[in-house]
Order: structure tokens, then C-alpha cells, then sequence
């Protein structure tokens, strides 16, 4: 099952791969990957409006120690203003290989290879792999044979899409799936095939292998190891069944900033032109199977939606990791307090509220990950010093806060939108502090910058109204549910004293008789305390407690992940939600899934 790929020349736009290989039936793997995931860059404008000596508005790649935290240290240090302006949903798009989708208004990463490669070197010193063979005038002794349009497999996994993601994060999904779907049949078959009793299929796939490698235990090993218990056996016949068969791996960037909907769209054209690509060229494809982590298992739930990317006839079945299904209360969380930690991740993102809200709140996309009616009632709370709990929401309809003014989402009534959302600046609980919305001080024509982000979270809101029940009929699904990995299912603020005098508080509190919902915010310094006044100006702290969920430190398990709708769900641990598709478990359950899905294309001999 070897293919030898050859590219258009170097000098021409268009992407094009050319398969001289058999078998001749296509079932592309597309890799889709979470938010953060891809890598953007900023149009010539707003570049020249930073005075930036480069258009990369995001790359994580290059946020590594491999960099000596340069660019870390660098990118840590924007101001709110920096970071509304460079991750600005409006002036950016992702940074494709040798391409652009406007040409007038972002430039394409140069006209020549040698400069594409330079700065697509995050996918580099790739081995060849599956499908991806350098050519060999590529790497021939005697350059004088050195065919024009010779490439390297490096280059090729980056006409697939591979340098559009962090490829830190998912390099090794995206090799494991290129070399092991493809190479199903031992290479050694041929000679030993005449041989009674030897077994077809390459070592990688056979259980008991002598191989330390946990990857190998794919076939007739029980699932209950990578935590599906009930699931079935995946059997060799399975495997040998879906051999004849080229699975090109496929890596698809989108604009996280912009909402999912306008990314279904972006990315189903992409998907279709791929398929007639193949088709073209005189393979049998007419569906492909989509691989997702995090927010792009919401992306995949929008493109076989009917009204966004109806791309449902053309996928076979989907393998999601770490899905927020309904979204995380993470997400309310780092608007109001930002990201810990001090590693790169949460250095960039803003370890602050203000500077995470002045991304957030001008981006579609993020906002999308707020948690939606179905993640449940009664995740945010307030508790006093002894822990009982003072009030919660979103609250249950006979309880509810009072609504706010902002736009309604369709089917929103009673739901986080008002409880929580949109709620005037003054109250407390309230998710945007307006005063950090709009550091850049852009101007916006007919409306303010806080109106503008209600319209936004409404918008958000009703786009997953009207994902809630899309899930494609054949899923498989992976999540962390480990409670030494704590995650914010709820968000609870606990009543502190100012002072070391001021210890009867609680007891001040109690004798005032007035709800939390009357409180008034006084002040908060955007790492998780605020200041809150009583009605007779007496004042206390609320402070926002560590995660007592379990999840994979980001996607609370019972809260959201649990909640896809699959076929099979493997219930793991061991691993952070970033860092999930380098976990072992979650390697051998997508290549379970790979096979199951496969073997339901028609065609197969039996």
C-alpha cells in the first residue's frame, strides 16, 4: 500500500496531489483540531497597524523552549490592546501553506518553496510515513537527475494541511493515523504468503505482538483497557477487511476566532474539493472520515449540519476527543480570572481576565465554548465561609435572576444568557467587565462595543440550539474523567474577610438578610477576587475556589464531554486536555474507530 505523490510546481497557487498507486478506492482522514489549534496569521493592514515585523498572529509552535521562551516572554507581555488588535477575528485567517484565501488583503507564506518551508518549519525532519515518500530524485546523490518538482515527504505532509495546526500538539496523531491505516499488510506478506498460517497484517496491528508498544493492542484485546469496557473486540478480519484502501491524512486549519458556523462553511467547500480532487483523478471517493479535538468536534457537529456545512452525506463517521460539548464553565471562568499557570499555553492566551476578555469578547468562536442551557442549571455559586451555598445559577425558572435588556438568542428564555451573560455591569456574577472589552478603542458604527458582545453571546447561543441534537450516527468518543486532573464543572466564589479583623463576616452577612443577587460588585482585580458591598457599604471578599471537578483540566466530564452522542465512549485518565491526543489511550481508541467506521463503507469483499 505505497503511493508516490507528485506536486504541482513550485511556482503555481493551487494544491494538487496526484496518486500513482494501488488500490484505487480513497477514504480521506480529515484532522480538525481544537481551539488555539490553528495557526493565523494578520492581513497586511492590520500588521502595518502593529508596526509588527512579521504577520503571524498565532503559531504555537514557535511558544516552545525550543525558543528559549523569546517569543513566549514576547507574545506574554501584549498589552490588552496588542491582543485584541493581533487576534482580531476580522483581520486574520489561517496560515496556509503557499496560499491565501484573499490575496488583496493577506500574504501567502512566499512564491517559492524554499520560503513556504521556512516558515511552515514546525512540520519538519519528517520520516517517511504511510502515503508521504520523498521522491527519490528528491534525495538522489547525483543532483544533476534532481527532478523539478521533486519533494520531500515533509513538503507534501504540508500541501495536506499538517503545518496548518500546532503541530506540537497533533504531529503525532497525524503520523499515527498516515502510517498505520496505511500500512495494514505486512510488507514481508508477499514472501511469506505461501506459508500456512502466516498473518497478513502488519506486526503494528496483531495483539500479540512481541513489541513492548502499547499501540500494538488494537486487535482482540478488550477496549475495557482504553475505557470502553462494553465495547466489542476489534478482530482481525475487521482490519484485513478495509486493507484495500488508501487513507490520506488530511489536516484542516479554520479561524477559531470566527464563529463554528462561518468555519462549517469554509471547511465543507474544502472537504467537497478534496473529494472531487480524488475523483478526479480516477479514484473511487465519495466520503471521508473526520477526526476532531476539542472545540473541533463542535466544528465537526456544524459541517454535517443542513444549515451550515450540510456535509453529512459525505462523512462516514466521526472520532471526537475531549469534545465540550455543551461547553465548559472553564470558559467563564478565564474571562473573568484568565488561565493559570506559567508555561507558554497560559502565558499567551492571558493569565489575566482583561487579557483573555479582550480577545474573547470580540471573537465569535471562543465565545462558543461558553456553557449552553443542555451543560445544565446551577454551575455557578456563592458560598459562605462554612461552604453552604447562598445562590447559584443559571437558576431554574421559578428562581431566576432578573432577566437583563440584552438580545435574545432563540430559546434562550431561562437559560445562562440572562442569568448570567448579560447581566448589568454591576452585578457581580456578571460574565464581561465592559471596562475591558475594547482596550484598542475601536470604533463601531451604530452601536457600543458592550452591545455588541451581547449580540455575540446570543449569536453563540443560538448556534449551539441549533447544533444540540446534530451528532453524526456513527461517532466514537474519547474524554478524560479524572479527578486528578480537577476541572471547573462548577464555578464557586467563597465569602472571605478584608481583613484579619474583619473575621465575622459571615455572621454581618447573615444578620443583613439580603440575597447575593443584591450585592453589589465594587471592584475585581481579573485573577479571581472581587470586591462586593453590602447595602450599608460594608464590604467583604469573594474569592473563586480551585477546581473540584473531574475532567482533563479544561472539559468537565459529567458537565459537557459525557454528554456526545456515540456509539462507543472510552471513559479515560491520564492525560490534560491539550495534551490528549499524545496519550497512548486515546491513540489506540481512534484507530479502533478507524476500522469500525471504515468497515460500515459499502463495497468491502466479505
Amino acid at each position: 500500500m505505497e503511493g508516490e505523490f507528485h506536486l504541482t510546481p513550485v511556482d503555481t497557487e493551487q494544491r494538487e496531489t496526484v496518486f500513482i498507486a494501488p488500490p484505487n478506492r480513497v477514504i480521506p482522514v480529515i484532522f480538525l483540531p481544537g481551539v488555539m489549534g490553528s495557526n493565523l496569521r494578520m492581513s497586511r493592514a492590520r500588521k502595518a497597524d502593529l508596526k509588527s515585523q512579521n504577520d503571524i498572529a498565532w503559531r504555537p509552535d514557535n511558544l516552545g523552549f525550543s525558543t528559549v521562551l523569546g517569543d513566549v516572554r514576547k507574545t506574554a507581555n501584549l498589552s490588552p490592546r496588542e491582543r485584541q488588535m493581533k487576534l482580531d477575528p476580522d483581520e486574520t485567517e489561517v496560515d496556509y501553506y503557499r496560499y491565501t484565501e484573499d490575496q488583496g488583503r493577506f500574504d501567502p507564506s512566499g512564491t517559492l518553496s524554499q520560503q513556504s518551508d521556512i516558515r511552515h518549519s514546525n512540520v519538519n525532519l519528517l520520516q517517511d510515513v504511510g502515503l508521504l515518500k520523498s521522491d527519490h530524485a528528491a534525495i538522489a546523490f547525483d543532483q544533476s537527475k534532481k527532478h523539478p518538482n521533486a519533494a520531500s515527504a515533509t513538503q507534501k505532509a504540508r500541501w495536506r494541511g499538517w503545518s496548518e495546526l500546532s503541530f506540537g500538539d497533533y504531529g503525532k496523531a497525524l503520523s499515527t493515523l498516515e502510517g498505520r491505516l496505511n500500512r495494514i499488510i505486512s510488507s514481508s506478506y508477499e514472501q511469506y504468503r505461501d506459508k500456512t498460517g502466516h498473518n497478513p497484517l502488519d506486526v503494528s496491528w496483531i495483539s500479540n505482538s512481541s513489541t513492548n508498544s502499547q499501540l500494538v493492542f488494537v486487535t482482540g484485546a478488550s477496549p475495557k483497557r482504553w475505557g470502553a469496557p462494553n465495547a466489542a473486540v476489534l478482530e482481525e478480519k475487521e482490519v484485513l477487511r478495509v486493507a484495500n484502501c488508501l487513507y490520506p491524512v488530511h489536516a484542516m486549519g479554520y479561524n477559531w476566532l470566527q464563529s463554528n458556523a462561518v468555519s462549517a462553511k469554509k471547511t465543507a467547500a474544502r472537504i467537497r474539493d478534496l473529494i472531487k480532487s480524488y475523483q478526479s483523478h480516477g479514484h473511487k471517493c465519495d466520503k471521508v472520515i473526520l477526526v476532531t479535538h476539542s472545540m473541533g468536534g463542535i466544528l465537526a457537529r456544524a459541517l454535517i449540519h443542513p444549515e451550515m456545512g450540510g456535509l453529512n452525506d459525505c462523512v462516514l463517521g466521526i472520532y471526537h476527543s475531549v469534545q465540550p460539548v455543551y461547553g465548559s464553565a472553564a470558559a467563564y471562568k478565564r474571562v473573568r480570572s484568565g488561565v493559570d499557570g506559567h508555561l507558554p499555553a497560559p502565558a499567551i492566551i492571558g493569565n489575566t481576565g482583561q487579557d483573555v476578555t479582550a480577545v474573547f469578547a470580540n471573537a465569535p468562536g471562543p465565545l462558543e465554548l461558553l456553557p449552553t442551557p443542555e451543560y445544565g442549571h446551577n454551575w455557578l455559586k456563592v458560598q459562605d465561609r462554612d461552604g453552604k451555598t447562598l445562590a447559584q445559577w443559571p437558576a431554574h425558572a421559578s428562581v431566576s435572576a432578573a432577566p437583563s435588556n440584552a438580545t435574545k438568542a432563540v430559546g434562550m428564555s431561562g437559560a445562562p444568557m440572562d442569568d448570567i451573560y448579560t447581566q448589568a455591569p454591576e452585578n457581580w456574577w456578571r460574565l464581561i467587565n465592559p471596562q475591558w472589552i475594547n482596550p484598542a478603542g475601536k470604533k463601531f458604527r451604530d452601536s457600543s462595543a458592550a452591545k455588541l458582545v451581547n449580540d455575540r453571546i446570543g449569536e453563540a447561543q443560538e448556534f449551539h440550539a441549533k447544533i444540540k441534537n446534530t451528532f453524526h450516527a456513527l461517532t466514537y468518543a474519547s474524554y478524560a474523567a479524572d479527578i486528578k486532573n480537577p476541572t471547573h464543572g462548577n464555578v464557586i466564589y467563597k465569602i472571605e474577610p478584608l481583613s484579619h479583623e474583619d473575621i465575622n463576616v459571615n455572621t454581618a452577612i447573615a444578620a443583613a438578610k439580603e440575597s447575593p443577587l443584591l450585592w453589589r460588585l465594587v471592584s475585581e482585580d481579573g485573577t479571581g477576587d472581587l470586591i462586593v458591598s453590602l447595602k450599608d457599604q460594608r464590604k467583604f471578599k469573594l474569592k473563586l475556589l480551585p477546581p473540584q471537578d473531574a475532567g482533563d483540566g479544561t472539559v468537565p466530564s459529567d458537565y459537557s464531554a459525557a454528554k456526545v452522542k456515540a456509539a462507543v465512549h472510552f471513559v479515560q485518565i491520564g492525560y490534560d486536555h491539550q495534551g490528549s491526543y499524545k496519550a497512548d489511550a486515546v491513540s489506540v481508541s481512534m484507530l479502533y474507530a478507524m476500522i469500525k467506521i471504515a468497515n460500515t463503507a459499502e463495497g468491502w469483499k466479505v
